[in-house]
């Protein structure tokens, strides 16, 4: 498993800590989309408890659900995880969603932070999902940049496509799928398009950056739409 680690990160150090820190069993899932995960379900009845998911948020405190309770969190030590960088050492991170949140605002001029902090204390659970959405939305724009600047690398773009996807689908899919039912069929095939521009050295197929480029701009116009994101 640690020839699955990523090796962008010396071209995008900032942004690629967030996306690739994991462990070695859940290959998809960061501490990012585990974060995120927990305070969407703090913010919702019946596990309601917006200060708990507000230490969450802030990188506070890490929890897991008890096994086999209802309703029963155990508090995880609040130790750096561990991310696999480019020489396949493993290096500490402390990243946080509000770090990343805040990264975002000074990037992209976002209110993210701000936004979440308002609805977190006015226990305002669609305010806070709103604002993450916008929040992937960002993230996923940042990984199509990485994949763009490593295709034709061998694993590289496959292993970045698989955080984009498993970010739309935490972040954005069930969301469309209710409320922009047609965008989200429309956004779900372009990014199994995208998965095929990246091309497969065992098959020999070279990846199609000119095709890629295309997908890219439609799958960000069309979920910035529904996002009402500009």
């Amino acid at each position: 498993m640690l020839a699955m680690a990523l090796p962008f990160l010396v071209v995008f150090p900032a942004v690629a800590e967030a996306h690739l820190f994991h462990t070695v069993f859940e290959f998809r899932d960061n501490q990012l989309t585990k974060d995120y995960l927990l305070v969407l379900r703090l913010v919702e009845f019946p596990d309601e408890n917006f200060a708990m998911a507000e230490a969450v948020y802030l990188g506070e405190q890490r929890l897991r659900l008890k096994p086999g309770g209802f309703r029963t969190w155990l508090r995880r030590p609040l130790e750096p995880g561990m991310v696999f960088k480019a020489d396949y050492q493993m290096h500490r991170w402390s990243g946080s969603v509000e770090a990343e949140c805040r990264r975002l605002d000074h990037d992209y001029g976002t209110m993210l932070h701000r936004r979440i902090e308002a609805g977190l204390s006015a226990r305002n659970a669609d305010a806070v999902r709103t604002a993450f959405r916008e929040m992937f939305f960002h993230l996923i724009r940042e990984l199509f940049d990485a994949i763009g600047a490593h295709l034709g690398e061998p694993e590289a773009p496959i292993q970045l496509y698989e955080f984009l996807a498993r970010y739309f689908s935490v972040a954005h899919e069930a969301f469309l799928n209710i409320n922009h039912r047609s965008s989200a069929v429309v956004l779900r095939a372009v990014l199994d398009a995208v998965g095929r521009t990246l091309g497969d050295a065992e098959r020999g197929t070279p990846p199609a950056p000119e095709v890629f480029h295309q997908q890219r701009v439609r799958f960000l116009r069309t979920l910035g739409h529904a996002l009402q994101i500009s």
